[in-house]
This record gives C-alpha cells, structure tokens and sequence, in this order.
C-alpha cells in the first residue's frame, strides 16, 4: 500500500508495550533525550519527497524512544530518526491507558491559528446578526452536525455567521454537487435554508456558475488540508483559533469570547 493510500484510512491503534520498545532500543533506533541526533532538516525533506502536498509544521522527539514526532497540520505522524520509516497511528501509554496521539492532537489544535482575512469566504454564505461577533464555519450541507448548528446560529441576531462551503464527498457522495447549487441560486441563504430542511433544491441550468462554483470549492477543499481541517463542521474564531465540531449556543458563545 502507498503512503498516500495510507494516510487516507482511519488509523490502526499501535498498542506499544514494554516488549515492543525494547526491541525498537535494541533495533538502535533510540535517541538521545536533547534530541541533538534528530536531524530536522534531513527527516522533514525525507517526508516531503514521499508526500509533497503534506504541510510540516514541526519535527521533534516523540514521549516514545525510537520515534520522532512530525505534527503536519491536524495529524500527528511518527518516523524512525533517518526519516525512512513512517508510522501512522496512535499510540498508548499502557500504564494509564491514555492515547498519548489524541492528546498531542488536542494539544497541536489549540495552538492552530488562520488568519480571519486568509479565510476562502468565496464560498462562504453569510447569515445570523450583524456582529459584534463573527464565526466562520467549515460546513458540509449534507452533514447532520452542521444542520444542528445551522438551527442554532440562525437563531442568533449577535453573531455574524459565514459557512464556507466544505462538502466532504468520501461522507457524503454528491455533497459537492448540492454546494454549488447553493452558491448558484439567486438567493444562497434561501437555497441553504432549504437543504438544511431536508427539501430538494431546483435544478441550476447556469453551467457556467456551477464550473466557477466547483471551482472554487476545489480551493476551499486544499485550504482545509493545508491547514488541518479533515472534518465539518470546524468553527474559525475572529482571532484565528480553531475548533473541530459541534457546539451548543451558550458554550459556543463562550468560546468565540475567550480571545487569546
């Protein structure tokens, strides 16, 4: 199988006992504590060769003697210390059965920043109030978490809401299709209302909006993997921060007013 082929599957957990890193210690493949004979450079243009379209934002020694810990957007990825041998899962502290991936993901996304202007709005459809308070919204027509929080933030008249087109078609086949009929009606937010009330949208015989549409939804979709996003819906604060899922009003609220 591709590392390409790979990397686009659920990864299988690495339960990693103390029989398996012994054999990684005796394998040489342990590193020194300072990290000093990692070569950062020299392992992040190994990846980039094999995944050329994979942003690295950092290399660095992993909580695991052997692996070095590659953060590439969302995802949290594991090499040996040349940079030959990827590894793609998550690993477990058998002591205290905590995912040790999961959290240095939750960990990588707080600290994930977008700049609010480098946002691709093309696609966006604009609702809700008129501020103070902006939110844009990675959003898939066609997932049921975002109908939710569509009810929600309809309902608000404080929060000025943008969502960005973002269909995930492996989840929902001809989701792409519905985005761009929406971006074509002549009225988006009439065109999104309908959708989310689970009714069948007029057939758009503008073929020319429907290409630009696609078009421009191509440019979302490579935004988002550029900068992590692999899911709908995933909320963009004004001052750049990012949060995967679904929220209720009031913690919602709490969370666009906690700037940092």
């Amino acid at each position: 199988m591709k590392i390409k082929q790979l990397l686009s599957i659920r990864p299988i957990p690495i339960l990693l006992r103390a029989g398996i890193l012994a054999l990684l210690c005796s394998a040489n493949l342990a590193i020194a504590d300072s990290g000093d004979a990692i070569d950062r450079s020299a392992i992040e243009e190994t990846i980039r060769k094999a995944l050329p379209n994979t942003r690295i934002d950092s290399v660095g020694i992993s909580a695991i003697p052997g692996l070095v810990e590659i953060v590439a957007g969302g995802n949290i990825l594991y090499s040996d210390p040349t940079g030959n041998y990827l590894v793609v899962g998550s690993i477990y502290d058998m002591r205290s059965a905590t995912d040790l991936t999961a959290q240095r993901k939750r960990e990588v996304a707080q600290m994930v920043r977008i700049k609010w202007e480098d946002l691709p709005l093309e696609t966006a459809v604009k609702y809700g109030g008129q501020g103070p308070t902006k939110l844009a919204v990675f959003f898939d027509p066609d997932c049921p978490w975002c109908k939710r929080l569509h009810e929600q933030l309809s309902a608000l008249d404080d929060v000025e809401v943008y969502a960005i087109m973002y269909p995930v078609e492996s989840l929902h086949a001809g989701a792409r299709n519905k985005a761009a009929a929406i971006l074509c009606h002549s009225d988006p937010l009439q065109a999104l209302n309908t959708v989310m009330a689970g009714e069948a949208l007029p057939s758009v015989s503008n073929q020319s909006c429907l290409a630009r549409s696609k078009a421009a939804i191509e440019r979302v979709e490579a935004f988002a993997r550029s900068h992590g996003i692999h899911g709908t819906p995933t909320l963009v604060a004004p001052d750049g921060r990012v949060r995967p899922g679904f929220l209720q009003t009031k913690p919602l609220k709490a969370w666009l007013n906690a700037s940092s």
